[in-house]
């Protein structure tokens, strides 16, 4: 073989080298795009994404939404019908008065605190307590009240407390309370007729 063929053999392995490396170099990325197959999963994660995955998620915390309408009616559910309040349930038959509740209570307004200001300074005022005239019971259920009489009669307000005994008083033509004998501490409590907050306490 002559000298200028031996070098044209040499040129020609050279060049198809190169080519070589650069088909094995081109070939990577195939696996490249063979990585980029999970992508063509898609069609079945398409119909669940992951930017969709994470819609299970909230779907929980939806479900506490959804709860907390619940919760929200609860107290709608719990509402109070006005006409309940100012016409309690009268309790059937009617039971005899408590012996404890029987006797004379001396009732008493419970006193208050109330903040006002002048712009520079804050003043605690206190509302001093006043007497609520005697309220007598008898066994027969009867009662005096002032210049009132009448008897006591068993109801059930809305606030009713179980095991809890209630009974209709009234004081005058306007005036009626809710009381109820607290046997534990030996004393009775007035509350204001349908609304039942605190009115009044009575003790020996």
């Amino acid at each position: 073989m002559s000298g200028r063929s031996v070098l044209a053999v040499s040129f020609v392995v050279l060049a198809c080298a190169p080519a070589i490396a650069q088909t094995g170099q081109w070939s990577q990325p195939t696996k490249t795009e063979q990585w980029s197959q999970p992508p063509q999963q898609q069609p079945q994660a398409q119909t669940r994404p992951p930017a969709q995955s994470p819609a299970p998620t909230p779907p929980a915390p939806d479900k506490p939404a959804q709860s907390q309408p619940g919760l929200g009616s609860s107290p709608t559910a719990q509402q109070v019908d006005p006409r309940a309040m100012d016409n309690p349930e009268v309790v059937q038959p009617q039971g005899k008065v408590p012996a404890g509740m029987v006797g004379r209570w001396n009732l008493w307004v419970p006193g208050g605190i109330w903040y006002s200001t002048d712009g520079s300074r804050i003043y605690r005022n206190y509302t001093q307590g006043a007497a609520m005239n005697t309220l007598t019971i008898r066994a027969n259920g009867t009662y005096s009240w002032g210049g009132t009489t009448g008897r006591l009669t068993e109801i059930r307000p809305w606030f009713a407390q179980p095991g809890e005994r209630y009974f209709a008083v009234q004081l005058d033509a306007d005036l009626k309370y809710m009381a109820r004998h607290d046997a534990g501490k030996g004393k009775i409590d007035l509350f204001f007729w349908g609304v039942g907050g605190h009115a009044a306490t009575g003790t020996r």
